[in-house]
C-alpha cells in the first residue's frame, strides 16, 4: 500500500526535519544554558557560544512553522494558515521562547 495521497506532497517530506531541527538546535542552547548556570559563568562568553545555536534554531523552527502553515492551507484545504490546534501550539511555544531570546 502507499503513502495517502495527501500525504504524498514536498511540503510534508520538509516540514518535519526543519521541525526537528529546531527542536535539536534549542536543546543545545539549553545544554550551554545549563552548563553556565552549574559552573557560574553566565558572561558574555557564554552568549557568544549560544547566540549562533539559537539563531539556527529559531530559524529552523520558523522556516518548520512556515511550510507546515502552508501545507496545511494548500494541501488540506483547511481555509486558514493558523487554528491554535495543540499541534501548532506545540511548535509555537518553543518558537515564541526562543524569539524571547
Amino acid at each position: 500500500r502507499d503513502l495517502n495521497p495527501v500525504l504524498q506532497d514536498v511540503g510534508l517530506a520538509i516540514h518535519p526535519p526543519l521541525l526537528y531541527l529546531g527542536y535539536v538546535g534549542f536543546s543545545v542552547c539549553f545544554s550551554f544554558a545549563v552548563a553556565a548556570l552549574l559552573e557560574g559563568r553566565i558572561d558574555a562568553a557564554w552568549a557568544r557560544w549560544v547566540r549562533p545555536w539559537t539563531l539556527a534554531a529559531w530559524t529552523f523552527l520558523t522556516l518548520g512553522i512556515a511550510m507546515g502553515s502552508y501545507w496545511a492551507y494548500y494541501e488540506l484545504g483547511w481555509g486558514g494558515w493558523w487554528f491554535w490546534d495543540p499541534v501548532e501550539n506545540a511548535s509555537f511555544m518553543p518558537w515564541l521562547a526562543g524569539t524571547a531570546l
